[in-house]
């Protein structure tokens, strides 16, 4: 028995969708770790003082440098997993133009948003204890954050619109991403409000990313799951 060229390439495609579904997987799980490691939710408030913020970040300098690492290790990993849903979302509904673009591009902007964040505050980590103004580059890592919803929710919505429409993947992965698109379209309050839980450093920043992080291993699963259809099995004597 020999598999045909066109068999070939459908089983390839098929271990590219697992390996995209298992780098969404492993990124959420290096988030997660950085978080930890790094202790996300004892940073200074949005209030913060100069002195309490470089303070921080001297006194806890090689568990962020750590916890940044395997953040920024998980965005690149992210990548893997965007580009493995946008080649899935083309596949099904015959190469849709706009919103699978919107998707990869709004996915793009969200990750170089982050990345440009995260350069902030290795920045600030790299100049501890003492760097030149630490309230400047701790807002600019937070700000970034806070502007990243604006593509998040770009790709998010466009992911959603195509499910909703084509049945390409599975409704209920629509459903989170529709939930995770509006609740980064909050995030940018953030920038506007300058006390409490809404504000640039405030609890905001790690409740609205969940539910990005929620959808993501929604959807890294069904990819990993995707199975190869009698279809999509050609075989020949």
């Amino acid at each position: 028995m020999a598999i045909s060229a066109g068999g070939r390439t459908r089983i390839v495609a098929y271990s590219e969708t697992k390996i995209a579904g298992l780098a969404g997987v492993v990124s959420i799980a290096l988030g997660m770790a950085g978080v930890i490691v790094d202790q996300m939710q004892t940073f200074p408030g949005t209030g913060a003082t100069t002195g309490e913020i470089a303070g921080f970040v001297g006194t806890h300098r090689s568990a962020l440098l750590v916890g940044m690492l395997l953040s920024t290790a998980a965005v690149g990993l992210l990548l893997v997993f965007g580009v493995g849903v946008w080649l899935r979302l083309r596949q099904m509904t015959g190469n849709e133009g706009v919103l699978s673009g919107c998707f990869i591009v709004g996915l793009g902007g969200f990750v170089t948003l982050l990345l440009a964040g995260f350069t902030s505050f290795f920045v600030l980590v790299y100049r501890a204890p003492a760097p030149s103004d630490p309230r400047l580059l701790y807002d600019l890592a937070f700000g970034m954050l806070a502007m990243s919803g604006v593509p998040t929710a770009l790709a998010l919505g466009s992911y959603a619109a195509l499910v909703f429409r084509g049945g390409c993947l599975p409704r209920w992965t629509a459903d989170l991403a529709v939930i995770a698109a509006l609740a980064h379209l909050v995030l940018i309050a953030s920038l506007v409000i300058t006390s409490g839980f809404f504000s640039l450093a405030g609890g905001v920043t790690m409740a609205i990313p969940a539910t990005l992080f929620a959808w993501i291993i929604g959807t890294s699963i069904v990819l990993m799951r995707t199975g190869i259809t009698g279809d999509d099995e050609q075989r020949a004597d």
